[in-house]
């Protein structure tokens, strides 16, 4: 049975709690304590409350089983605060910057962008200003750090602002096992590209990561390991992406990942947008919300096998919706899409759905919607090596597009043509409603096809109809 069109499923509101309160008998942690020093004198399993206010620098390294609650308002910020400011001809400086991150050789980055991989972050009333690479690259928004001197160039006015500079790498490092982090804000901390401000760049097994607001942060938001859960979070706005992971039986569920990817200026076709997993079995990615990142809404590359993506909500992604590349088995059903890949609709790029060099992935009963966004469901065969894309099924999903220069759906490949077409991938009982049937909205292992001539020549499409709409 067809979705009714376009009927987005029900996500709850994610992020801290109002109200919420610490379990009896934790350990209070206030403002200017020290967290690793509770942490320390703690045993494994103990369980502290993170009390409301601002708490700077803080980086903490957990025993297993501790558990961590915020007050309502509790906040870990990773920056420091800069009050001191010189003018040196037209740019403001900030001197004693003496913070250096762990730099990534093999990042790639955008063009004009070079420092991507430098974690070095700087923020003036919590707006990430983009880091430049030379000193006349500078422009309003921008910084450049000089980091033989030691000083930090820019152009916007400080005065009277709240200005702040990165420097811890983490908030929570992962290593330890059966570690909980709920109710708190986690904001301008400064990992590098794929470490994660919550987990940094340790396996973090059988984590939660509860009802925390996890924003700003250079590299990724949170990074997790093996039967983890990452529980109602709003993630948002962080540098490079939202959210990482590795291992067996991982949940993502009822979480907010919106607007990341933007400010470190890595290459989102390199890594990216909204969450990225590799190398997993059994991830689940249910009841989310993954709206605009740039990059892709979620995305499974290497070596995933039974993937399931249910009941997510992906809109104004820049590069597609739910991506899963060079992988195996995976179930996308139930899912909501709306103008996602509109930076990328060249071929079948751009599309809400993916499949690429993947084999054995159903997918059905998704709602599309491609009207100012990029391509639909996406079967695509590259050489890479041993992963083809064979055993794929789509159907009983629903399609809209509204325009005749865009929204295609269907298989395609520019290596062992013949290998996709024998690869027993198979669209069927699917409802495409389009203005013109005779556009080019199918396509099928060499090229675009109106209705027609797709199903006299693909042999797809067994049940499927074509709805013509104003």
């Amino acid at each position: 049975m067809l979705l009714s069109a376009f009927a987005a499923p029900s996500v709850s509101a994610a992020g801290p709690r109002p109200g919420a309160t610490c379990p009896a008998a934790s350990i209070a942690v206030r403002v200017g304590m020290s967290l690793q020093a509770a942490i320390d004198a703690a045993p494994p399993g103990a369980s502290f409350c993170i009390k409301a206010g601002e708490h700077r620098l803080q980086a903490a390294i957990p025993k297993d089983g501790q558990r961590f609650h915020g007050e309502a308002g509790a906040l870990l910020n990773g920056s420091r605060l800069i009050t001191t400011f010189s003018r040196q001809g037209r740019y403001w400086v900030a001197q004693g910057q003496t913070q250096r991150g762990e730099h990534g050789t093999s990042v790639i980055c955008l063009p004009d962008r070079e420092r991507c991989s430098y974690p070095e972050t700087f923020f003036i009333d919590s707006v990430a200003l983009q880091h430049v690479s030379r000193l006349q690259d500078v422009v309003p928004g921008s910084f450049f750090f000089d980091y033989r001197r030691g000083r930090i160039y820019f152009l916007d006015d400080p005065r009277g602002r709240k200005v702040e500079a990165g420097i811890s790498p983490y908030a929570f490092r992962g290593g330890a096992r059966g570690v909980l982090i709920e109710n708190l804000i986690i904001e301008k901390y400064a990992p590098p590209p794929q470490y994660g401000a919550v987990g940094y760049n340790l396996p973090s097994p059988e984590w939660i990561v509860r009802d925390n607001e996890i924003r700003l942060n250079y590299g990724l938001g949170v990074s997790i390991g093996a039967s983890s859960r990452v529980l109602g979070n709003y993630i948002h706005g962080n540098g490079q992406m939202g959210a990482g992971c590795r291992g067996e039986n991982i949940l993502f569920e009822r979480n907010e990942i919106a607007f990341n990817g933007y400010f470190s200026g890595v290459d989102p076709n390199w890594e990216g947008g909204g969450g990225k997993c590799a190398l997993t079995e059994g991830l689940v990615v249910r009841q989310n919300f993954l709206h605009h990142n740039k990059g892709y809404g979620f995305w499974t590359d290497i070596d995933n096998f039974a993937s399931l993506y249910e009941d997510n909500l992906v809109e104004d992604n820049t590069d597609g919706g739910i991506t899963h590349e060079i992988s195996f088995s995976a179930t996308i059903r139930h899912n909501t899409f709306r103008r996602n890949g509109a930076e990328k609709t060249v071929w079948l790029w751009g599309a809400a759905i993916l499949v690429q060099n993947s084999r054995d992935v159903e997918v059905y009963e998704n709602s599309v919607d491609m009207t100012g966004g990029g391509n639909g469901i996406s079967l695509v065969q590259q050489d890479r090596g041993p992963y083809i894309t064979v055993n794929n099924r789509v159907h009983a999903n629903t399609l809209f597009s509204a325009t005749p220069d865009h929204g295609a759906s269907g298989a395609l490949a520019d290596h062992d043509l013949e290998g996709l077409r024998a690869g027993n991938n198979r669209f069927y009982g699917n409802l495409y409603r389009v203005r013109n049937a005779e556009d080019e909205h199918w396509a099928w292992v060499d090229g675009f096809r109106g209705w027609a001539e797709h199903q006299r020549r693909s042999g797809q499409d067994s049940g499927s109809r074509v709805e013509i709409v104003n």
